[in-house]
């Protein structure tokens, strides 16, 4: 599958319904941001160097930052654990997360008069062949716990063509539900959320599904369900692959209020808790 092809990746405001349709279809669309979202992205990118010439002496254009932290992660991989969790704090990481161009294009792709943001704001800067931190085979729904109809917002920083590992996923798989898995304490995966869970059917999706990925640029995002199957993929060249992770739920989903609109893995709630049917 072509993922340029299939889908329209140009809309200037609220979904076109050639979009919707192709969303419906393969449970993941890529969209072209609209001119405030992409100055936003331009300004994460120096809130982040603004922090690196400050903190860790390093000044650096702004076309120059995948291979600066890079190389700072080489020295000094600590230092980048610390901007990690500082970035979703960032003023930029913030607006993005409420921008009303985005909750507008979550209403309309859930169908719903009532959008939730999610909590959960994860910028990701993932290393060259750096593969102890990627996320296997999985749904986010596990992870978010939000509404099933759920949607995940990934947007690069700077371009992102395969060989810098954007995500590969499973064209349609939005359409097989929610998954059984089992559950991890972080103590068993070394304090790894990214791997807390793991597909019960793992083992057999790696092997009988075909994995699609497809380059995405500056300026553009992937938008996806959160009942997509997909997974992170290597980093094969000498740049962080830096990204910004965003979600927006349905606040209105039966499931969610009958739950008492669960918190997450992020705030501290299991997946076992809130939905134990799902889990093994």
């Amino acid at each position: 599958m072509n993922l340029q092809s299939a889908m329209p990746c140009s809309i200037s405001g609220p979904l076109e319904p050639s979009l919707i349709e192709a969303y419906r279809r393969d449970g993941i669309v890529k969209l072209k941001l609209p001119r405030h979202l992409d100055d936003r992205r331009s300004q994460l990118i120096e809130e982040i160097r603004i922090w690196l010439g400050a903190v860790a002496g390093i000044r650096s254009a702004a076309r120059e930052l995948p291979q600066r932290l890079s190389d700072m992660a080489r020295a000094n991989r600590p230092l980048l654990g610390k901007l990690y969790k500082l970035s979703r704090r960032l003023p930029s990481a913030r607006r993005m997360a409420s921008d009303n161009w985005f909750i507008d294009v979550a209403a309309q792709t859930m169908k719903t008069r009532l959008v939730s943001c999610c909590t959960f704001v994860n910028l990701r800067f993932d290393l060259p062949h750096e593969e102890r931190f990627l996320t296997p085979i999985h749904q986010d729904f596990p992870y978010i716990q939000g509404s099933l109809n759920g949607i995940t917002i990934w947007l690069p920083l700077f371009d992102t063509p395969v060989e810098l590992g954007p995500p590969e996923w499973i064209a349609g798989s939005h359409r097989w539900g929610v998954l059984k898995v089992r559950e991890f304490n972080l103590e068993q995966v070394n304090s790894s959320g990214a791997k807390s869970f793991e597909l019960a059917r793992q083992p057999e999706i790696a092997r009988e599904s075909t994995f699609t990925t497809a380059a995405v640029a500056a300026g553009e995002a992937l938008l996806f369900s959160t009942l997509l199957v997909h997974r992170s993929s290597v980093n094969a060249t000498g740049l962080a692959r830096v990204n910004i992770q965003i979600r927006f739920d349905d606040a209105l989903a039966p499931e969610s209020i009958e739950r008492n609109y669960p918190e997450g893995l992020y705030l501290g709630s299991t997946f076992s808790t809130a939905y134990p049917e799902y889990v093994e």
